[in-house]
């Protein structure tokens, strides 16, 4: 699968753009959609209407959202917030590694722990 990322406002906006620029992913940040501080369903209804796969540290929030609705373009849950850019940026080029041997992630969820294991999922 070609990545295509919407990456949640607890991630920089930096990553987002060091990806699309060196390597060329189609990766934006949602501040590059004006909606910094947006609900979180309006976050996940952007990405399915971009048909972006959503990367977020807000696991709770978005683990629930995403299973509620019928369907979504997938979500790369980061169970650790605190990460500093460059750790941010390593996790998602393994990410988007990971998912590029996938079928699309539609209505599942990629887990990426501290430790960088990666888990998928069907959602219930």
């Amino acid at each position: 699968m070609k990545a295509r990322l919407l990456l949640d406002e607890n991630l920089s906006p930096r990553v987002a753009t060091t990806l699309a620029q060196e390597d060329g992913l189609d990766v934006c940040h949602i501040r590059d959609r004006g909606m910094l501080a947006a609900p979180d369903d309006e976050v996940l209804e952007r990405a399915f209407t971009e048909d972006r796969v959503l990367v977020t540290a807000n696991v709770d929030d978005f683990e629930a959202l995403a299973a509620a609705r019928e369907i979504d373009a997938g979500i790369v849950l980061l169970e650790v917030g605190d990460l500093l850019r460059d750790e941010q940026l390593r996790i998602l080029r393994m990410a988007v590694a990971a998912l590029e041997g996938e079928r699309a992630l539609v209505n599942r969820v990629m887990w990426v722990s501290r430790e960088e294991k990666i888990v998928i999922d069907d959602l219930p």
